[in-house]
């Protein structure tokens, strides 16, 4: 009743519980959950939550391999680059489940899979199967930047979106990954529109599709093209933060302007440097 009379429904954008929500405050929502239920005369009673938790949280990490309870059992979780599979993959993930898992395989909620329940004594065959060669997409243990990485649906299965998310992402990671080192995982979202399916504001960096302009040299000046608002900040857990106010506007989508963008806001904000090239081997022939 509470949305259904003072949600916005002008603006589509604005039409989500969560909006009401952020304009009482929870406790302000609350309270008026609270009197709404009470006007019923129904004699329930609305009890207060139990504290909320203020002990430091650590997400932990769903990449890699990792011991279960379960004596002599690990779980293998795997990067699914900005989590699209081909029909092609998704029967080598179904082949390595029932191979190695006993048929089961979890999803995560940054588009990533885990095998369950995988015999240690099988791991070192696993890991040596081709589907995590070097000629394969996935990665059981991925950069901190491209390990990071989730999207939306994007421009071609989606009318909504103002761009191509999951092409974009997918190689924005790999550039990254070869342009910058960082100590701890950033997480990078991008969402081809407003409606933010892709959860911009709750990462480290979001990248939500929007207008930008770039200079034609044929024309001589501005045109449209595909661009996006960039957010910093976002944080998830017990201290968590939205990044409602972007960082960023009118960045176009190629690699030329993104990238060097993005670049500056690791370094700035993540403590991110320039990943140095890896030494050379001199062989001396004696």
């Amino acid at each position: 009743r509470i949305f259904r009379d003072e949600g916005d429904r002008k603006d589509r954008q604005k039409a989500r519980l969560m909006w009401l929500v952020e304009k009482y405050g929870v406790d302000g929502f609350k309270e008026e959950v609270t009197k709404e239920i009470e006007s019923y005369d129904r004699g329930v009673t609305v009890e207060n939550t139990q504290p909320v938790d203020s002990s430091p949280f650590e997400r932990r990490s769903l990449m890699g391999v990792h011991k279960q309870p379960q004596e002599g059992k690990v779980r293998v979780g795997f990067l699914v680059p900005s989590g699209r599979l081909s029909q092609e993959e998704c029967r080598v993930v179904a082949d390595l489940a029932d191979k190695y898992s006993e048929g089961e395989i979890r999803l995560t909620v940054e588009q990533n899979i885990i095998l369950p329940n995988v015999n240690e004594a099988d791991l070192d065959k696993l890991l040596a199967e081709p589907a995590f060669g070097s000629e394969s997409r996935f990665q059981v243990n991925p950069g901190r930047i491209e390990g990071n990485v989730v999207t939306c649906t994007g421009a071609q299965f989606c009318s909504l979106a103002l761009i191509e998310t999951k092409a974009n992402a997918e190689d924005m990671g790999k550039k990254l990954e070869e342009l910058v080192t960082v100590n701890r995982d950033i997480r990078i979202h991008w969402t081809g529109c407003p409606n933010s399916c892709g959860q911009v504001q709750v990462a480290d960096i979001g990248i939500m599709g929007a207008p930008a302009k770039k200079m034609d040299p044929e024309k001589g000046k501005p045109v449209a093209v595909p661009g996006c608002k960039i957010f910093v900040g976002g944080r998830i857990g017990e201290d968590a933060h939205l990044a409602l106010e972007p960082y960023a506007t009118g960045i176009p989508l190629d690699s030329e302007d993104l990238i060097p963008t993005l670049v500056d806001i690791l370094k700035k904000e993540f403590g991110a440097v320039d990943k140095q090239p890896a030494e050379e081997m001199v062989v001396i022939d004696e």
